[in-house]
């Protein structure tokens, strides 16, 4: 299982690394999904940053087995992505009208639920 939550948390990482580098450059596209989000463009950029900062310590964290500090700072990073891809997820159903627009991102918090629950017992 321990090789499972790896391959999660390295493609979490991709993903994260590759939707925070967008939010902190903050081009149209960017400034458009956080107008939808009604974020401000200093929030929207932090989030971004936090997604980046959080995803890198996701890989970092793959080192640590059991209760080691890096396998501490995985999970806590996955706790913190989890929360994250909630709350947007909350934010994008309350401010869109379609599904296509909230699942993404409930999925996304779903895979980090699984990556937790596959580093928590293996």
């Amino acid at each position: 299982m321990l090789v499972v939550a790896s391959l999660i948390s390295l493609a979490l990482f991709l993903t994260f690394f590759s939707i925070g580098i967008q939010r902190v450059v903050f081009s149209p596209h960017a400034s458009a999904q956080a107008g939808r989000l009604e974020i401000t463009k200093r929030n929207y950029r932090l989030q971004g940053a936090v997604e980046v900062v959080a995803g890198a310590l996701l890989v970092v964290g793959l080192k640590g087995t059991g209760a080691s500090t890096l396998a501490i700072v995985n999970d806590a990073a996955a706790v913190l992505l989890l929360a994250l891809t909630a709350w947007t997820a909350r934010r994008v159903a309350r401010n869109e009208q379609s599904t296509r627009a909230f699942v993404p991102w409930v999925a996304l918090a779903l895979v980090c639920l699984l990556e937790l629950v596959f580093r928590l017992f293996a």
